[in-house]
Order: C-alpha cells, then sequence, then structure tokens
C-alpha cells in the first residue's frame, strides 16, 4: 500500500514517449495497491484493443517524498501508447479501458471519491496549470474558446485556442475534495 498520492497518467501519442494528443490523468490518495501490482494493471492497457500483439508503449513509474518541513510520499506512474497502435476504431475500446482501470483505482484509495463541484474559475485554473505543464505553453496563452459543465459528474469541460494555432481541451472536476485535471488534449492546425 502507498500511503501518499499517487498520480497514474494515461497518454496517446503518434509514437510511444511522444507529446502526447490526449492523456487521462488520475491522483488519489493512500492507494491500496503495491507499484508492481499498479505497473501489471496499465499494462494490461496495451492489451485492450484485443490485438495479436499488445500496442507499442512505454511505461515507467518514479517514487519520492517532497518534504517542506512535512513530509509526504508521492509515486507516479506514466504510460504512454501509440495512438497507430490503438487505431481510430480501437481508440473507443481503449478509453473505455482506461476508464475502468480508473474506476478500480479510485475504489481502492483512500476515502470519498467525488465531492461538490468545483467554481468555474478555479476549475479553469487547473485545467490551464495542467496544460501549459503538459505541453510547454504559458497558462496566460491560452484562450478560452468553450467551458462547459457536465452537471453529472460536475466536471467542466474546457477547450483552448493557443496563438500557434493549436487546440488544447481538459476536463476539471473535484476528486477526493480537491480540484483535479482528469483529461487533456492537443490538435494540431489543419492544414
Amino acid at each position: 500500500m502507498h500511503d501518499g498520492k499517487a498520480t497514474i497518467i494515461v497518454s496517446l501519442s503518434d509514437y510511444a514517449g511522444g507529446e502526447p494528443s490526449e492523456s487521462w490523468v488520475l491522483t488519489v490518495d493512500g492507494l491500496d495497491m503495491t507499484v508492481d501490482e499498479t505497473l501489471r494493471q496499465l499494462q494490461e492497457l496495451t492489451w485492450a484493443t484485443k490485438g495479436e500483439y499488445p500496442v507499442m508503449s512505454s511505461l515507467r513509474s518514479r517514487q519520492g517524498v517532497h518534504d517542506w518541513g512535512a513530509s509526504s510520499a508521492f509515486v507516479e506512474f506514466i504510460l504512454d501508447v501509440s495512438a497507430s497502435g490503438v487505431g481510430a476504431l480501437g481508440a473507443v475500446a481503449f478509453e473505455a479501458a482506461v476508464r475502468d482501470l480508473f474506476s478500480r483505482f479510485r475504489s481502492r484509495s483512500r476515502g470519498d471519491y467525488w465531492g461538490n463541484t468545483i467554481s468555474e474559475e478555479d476549475a479553469l485554473a487547473v485545467a490551464r496549470r495542467r496544460v501549459a505543464s503538459q505541453y510547454g505553453v504559458e497558462p496566460e496563452e491560452l484562450s478560452v474558446q468553450r467551458a462547459e459543465i457536465d452537471a453529472v459528474d460536475g466536471a467542466h469541460d474546457f477547450r483552448f485556442s493557443h496563438a500557434d494555432g493549436r487546440t488544447f481541451g481538459a476536463v476539471v472536476g473535484i476528486l477526493r475534495d480537491s480540484p483535479t485535471c482528469m483529461r487533456i488534449w492537443r490538435e494540431e492546425p489543419s492544414g
């Protein structure tokens, strides 16, 4: 069992290890799974398209301790999957498999999984920070094109434009009483 924060990121990239076109992000406290068990569960996603072989991927983890007077442990798991190996038809199955796996991870973590909805202003700040850190853009350079709320999940769905022509998106909700960016994506300019 890991007592600190666990962050699990699953990304689709043109090639394993490249800049992701889409990522799903889950952060939980007290994940009741060993590092090896979590890695095995993530590796199973590479078979989600039911192909003859697993899709090309890169899986890594790191552990550490943040210490600023008090200390807390953390572990991160990052699975990069080649989008070309998933294909257009397999993308739906892959996304469903990620959602199912994240649901299992949440059920094996501590506490209440969803709280009340976050304000749009706070959700927007979380979305901008996550997109900026993942894609190397400045948060202030992201102009909001669309802001919607999913009343069922209490999540905010944002679409941003950037001066270089790229489009980014983020879904932010409350997970374990904390604002969490659960999915991000980017689109290159067409043409």
